[in-house]
């Protein structure tokens, strides 16, 4: 993620240009002022551009903003993002030279990428002058201060400053997947953002220059982006503030910005379910099968410069590694047709269910490392072919019970990040920019979770006295647990308040028999543990509950209940359930897989509470029991 494309002045340190010549700064742990960055003084070296191999550039490439607990070494080495400086540099001069070339192009001409020597990708509509800045003549583009603002889950965000009195933004990915899965996902996000932008309205950081394998000059999966100066919009969001706090103004603000940006994404009806790239990009790979984005485009600019292509969501690309992409992956990635919705279900549970046998047969053949039990791959088989049996099942697309069911199945964007930590606010205009696009995709709204800022799937309560029988009389812990349920419900209540202002035919999407019809999707969408298949099959098993209901009311395609349970099967599922609640409760960080904030980690080992075992794990010490 890129929520650090905002930070700008927060460093006090980034500001101070090297005078020495032929050199660059590279400073590493910048303090950051919002709470979800790591304070502390920073590390400066002064190394020569020219020079990729001087050993003291490592730490600028370490991984540095979390350990875990087990195999941290290893996770570490998962993302170091070496790459060449001089590499960029040779870009940023490249691009100079072509912003000079694009000054002569008239302003509201709209050109294609253009493909360049180098193996990488020019958005040459945003390279002109006003966004890259301007030199002295016969002086050359110089990288002067490189500064690591962001590690995050998935990229390693650089702040670049360079003598053009222009800062841009280098985003690496951690190479945790393979070269393919990185190659669409970088190539969908940008011609993703570049829709977002120029057809939708939507103010997202400009996109330079991109480079989606290793054989560029920058040795690495690469992109290079416009920096945004501001404030996250994180800043503001206060999510168990009390009803008559003076912060009601900010809270409502946040509520309406993010909502402002959904309902631009889905704004428009698209053709087709998958993820969209640029037409001119689906033609440089082996897909053949891609859909125009929309109908009835008037621009000749913009005119097939975007295609419908293989979706790059999240869950479908995930621990997919020991699969092979063309024959056990690609399948299963669409696009699909607009009059099949649920194939996107049915394809995730296919998926899943692939991975895990492929994964399970390893692990039997004593030829897998992995930690996971073959019973827990044996019983994600089931679960997921279970998902997928279902799938066709889901809606009815004629039922009359759900009001513009039509409109709700239809294609829209999907950003599967909508989250105010995922958006800036300029410091001068305060407009507002959405970052991020990695994994957007294009499905029915009707499929699309709440953001997971303002989700919550727990007791609704929306009046505490009214709801709440003797709350007065109630314990101080009660009172709170209690307080913080009504204060999600209300938060998810103006959030949907604001979605029926902003798109009102689409407000069916909340109801409460759509929100239990889509759970066991956003359950394996969301997953992020083994034993997480244990939530789809709590929703699947919800489901057969109120299955015969849903039928008598046209909700639901098929009359019976299309899976069967057994006695034993339930009486099993409670159980395993019940375990892994327990082990949720029991086992520290377990929700983050073992992953500790460093600044936490090391204060957690130096008062030892971390300890750190002979072969180099850590256990977490349980307190012992007062007598």
């Amino acid at each position: 993620m890129i929520r650090s494309t905002v930070i700008g002045s927060s460093s006090r340190c980034v500001a101070r240009i090297s005078k020495r010549v032929g050199t660059i700064k590279c400073i590493t742990n910048t303090p950051i002022t919002t709470k979800r960055f790591i304070s502390g003084k920073p590390n400066e070296v002064f190394t020569k551009l020219t020079d990729d191999n001087d050993p003291k550039r490592d730490a600028f490439f370490k991984y540095t903003w979390g350990s875990w607990l087990k195999n941290d070494k290893q996770q570490k080495e998962k993302r170091f993002t070496k790459f060449s400086i001089e590499g960029l540099n040779r870009i940023l001069n490249d691009m100079y030279i072509q912003s000079s070339e694009m000054a002569k192009v008239p302003s509201d001409k709209i050109l294609p990428p253009t493909f360049n020597k180098n193996l990488t990708v020019s958005l040459v509509n945003n390279v002109i002058p006003k966004n890259i800045g301007k030199i002295n003549p016969n002086e050359k583009v110089q990288v002067t201060t490189m500064s690591s603002i962001h590690e995050g889950k998935h990229h390693r965000i650089y702040k670049v400053d360079t003598n053009l009195n222009k800062a841009f933004v280098l985003r690496i990915p951690y190479p945790l997947e393979n070269e393919n899965t990185l190659a669409y996902r970088i190539r969908s996000e940008v011609a993703t953002m570049d829709f977002a932008g120029l057809k939708l309205g939507i103010k997202v950081p400009k996109i330079f220059c991109y480079g989606v394998n290793s054989l560029n000059p920058v040795r690495q999966p690469f992109v290079l982006q416009e920096f945004i100066e501001g404030d996250l919009l994180m800043k503001d969001w206060d999510p168990l503030m009390e009803d008559d706090s003076p912060n009601q103004g900010k809270f409502e603000n946040v509520i309406k910005q993010v909502s402002d940006f959904q309902s631009k994404l889905i704004s428009l009806k698209l053709n087709a379910f998958g993820s969209i790239y640029f037409g001119i990009d689906l033609k440089n790979t082996d897909d053949n099968e891609f859909a125009n984005v929309y109908d009835g485009e008037t621009n000749p600019d913009l005119q097939n410069r975007w295609k419908i292509g293989p979706s790059v969501e999240r869950c479908l690309w995930r621990l997919k590694s020991h699969l092979d992409f063309q024959k056990q992956i690609k399948p299963f990635l669409g696009p699909w047709s607009n009059k099949s919705p649920m194939d996107i279900i049915k394809n995730t549970g296919l998926l899943e269910a692939e991975n895990a046998k492929i994964r399970l047969a390893l692990k039997e053949a004593g030829s897998s490392p992995e930690v996971v039990e073959p019973q827990t791959l044996k019983e994600q088989v089931t679960t997921f072919e279970n998902l997928a049996k279902i799938a066709p099942s889901l809606f009815n697309a004629k039922t009359k019970s759900i009001p513009n069911i039509q409109e709700l199945l239809s294609p829209r964007l999907f950003h599967p990040d909508l989250d105010p930590m995922n958006i800036i606010i300029t410091k001068e205009s305060q407009e507002a920019y959405l970052l991020d696009f990695e994994g957007a995709c294009t499905k029915p709204f009707i499929l699309q979770n709440s953001p997971q800022f303002i989700a919550y799937e727990g007791p609704k309560i929306y009046d505490i006295k009214e709801d709440i029988k003797d709350f007065d009389k109630l314990s101080e812990p009660e009172k709170v647990q209690y307080q913080f349920m009504y204060k999600r419900t209300r938060n998810q209540h103006q959030w949907e308040k604001k979605l029926n202002e902003n798109n009102s035919q689409l407000i069916s999407a909340v109801a409460p028999p759509v929100k239990l019809l889509r759970s066991p999707y956003i359950a394996a969408v969301e997953r992020k543990t083994e034993e997480e298949y244990l939530l789809v099959d709590e929703s699947l098993l919800q489901l057969k509950e109120v299955w015969d209901i849903f039928a008598q009311n046209d909700l639901v395609k098929q009359k019976k209940f299309p899976l069967d349970y057994t006695k034993e099967d339930i009486e099993k599922h409670v159980k395993d359930l019940q375990k892994l609640h327990e082990k949720l409760i029991s086992t520290p960080f377990a929700a983050t897989q073992g992953w500790v904030p460093q600044d936490m980690f090391d204060q957690l080992l130096k008062s030892g509470i971390i300890v750190k075992q002979e072969n180099g794990d850590y256990t977490v010490k349980q307190p012992q029991p007062t007598k």
